[in-house]
C-alpha cells in the first residue's frame, strides 16, 4: 500500500475542478449584505471607518451611539460585525446572538455567528448557523461548505464533512470524488488514519483513479481581517 499522502495527493489527477472563493467570509460581499445599509448616518461612518481598518474608532462610536440611543435597532448587528472585523470574535458572538434576537432572519450575523465560533475554537456550534448559510443557495457555496466540512471533521462527524466537501465541489456525495475530496482536507487537518481510509474507498468505489504526485488542489483563504487557524488553508 502506498503512503497515504501519495495516494491522497495523487488522487486529485482525476479532476481538473480549480476552486474559486465566493467571498461568503467577506462580511462586505453581497452574500452577506449588511442588513442596515439605509440605516442612520451613525452607521454610514462607522462603516467607512471599519472599510479603513480603523475598528477601535469605530466601537467607541458604536459605543457612544448606545449610550445615546439605547436600543437603537440594528445596533448589535453593527457591534457585531464591528468586532468580527477586529478579530474580537467572543465579543462579536455576544453581539450576533443580540442580534439574532431582535431579527431571526439576519443573514450577515447567522453568517458572521457560525465563521466567529468557528475561528474562536468552538466548531461545535459553528455548525447550526454554518448549515443556514449554505442552505441559501441551490448550489455549492465555496466558503460555507469548506469551513462547515472542517467544523464535521474538528467534530468528528465524517460523513457529515463528506456531505459538505461534495457540495462544496459539486460532486455526488458517495461518488469516489467525494471520498477523495475529503481524503485530501482530513490530511489538511492532520487525520491521517481517516484520511487512508477515505482515499482506499475512493480507489475501491473507482480502480481507475490515478496515484501519482499531482499539484495540490486550491482551497479558499483566509482573506482580510478574517484570521483562520493554522491549517485551515492550502
Amino acid at each position: 500500500m502506498k503512503p497515504i499522502k501519495c495516494i491522497a495527493v495523487g488522487l486529485l489527477a482525476v479532476s481538473s475542478i480549480r476552486v474559486q472563493s465566493q467571498t461568503a467570509l467577506n462580511p462586505q460581499t453581497e452574500q452577506a449584505t449588511p442588513s442596515n445599509q439605509s440605516g442612520p448616518a451613525d452607521f454610514t461612518r462607522v462603516h467607512g471607518l471599519l472599510q479603513q481598518g480603523k475598528y477601535d474608532e469605530a466601537l467607541s462610536q458604536l459605543s457612544d451611539l448606545a449610550v445615546r440611543q439605547p436600543g437603537l435597532k440594528g445596533l448589535s448587528s453593527e457591534l457585531g460585525t464591528a468586532y468580527y472585523q477586529k478579530g474580537d470574535y467572543i465579543k462579536a458572538i455576544g453581539e450576533l446572538k443580540k442580534a439574532l434576537a431582535e431579527d431571526p432572519e439576519n443573514k450577515e450575523a447567522i453568517q458572521l455567528l457560525g465563521l466567529s465560533y468557528y475561528l474562536s475554537g468552538r466548531p461545535g456550534e459553528a455548525i447550526a448557523p454554518l448549515e443556514r448559510v449554505q442552505a441559501w443557495y441551490p448550489r455549492a457555496n465555496v466558503d460555507a461548505s469548506y469551513i462547515l466540512g472542517l467544523c464535521y471533521i474538528q467534530t468528528k462527524d465524517y460523513p457529515q464533512a463528506r456531505k459538505a466537501f461534495a457540495r462544496m465541489f459539486d460532486v455526488p456525495r458517495d461518488s469516489a470524488a467525494s471520498y477523495l475530496f475529503t481524503a485530501r482536507m482530513l490530511l489538511r487537518q492532520e487525520f491521517d488514519p481517516i484520511a487512508e481510509e477515505h482515499a482506499q474507498k475512493a480507489i475501491a468505489l473507482d480502480p481507475k483513479l490515478p496515484s501519482g504526485r499531482t499539484p495540490p488542489l486550491q482551497v479558499p483563504h483566509s482573506r482580510g481581517n478574517q484570521r483562520l487557524p493554522a491549517g485551515t488553508g492550502s
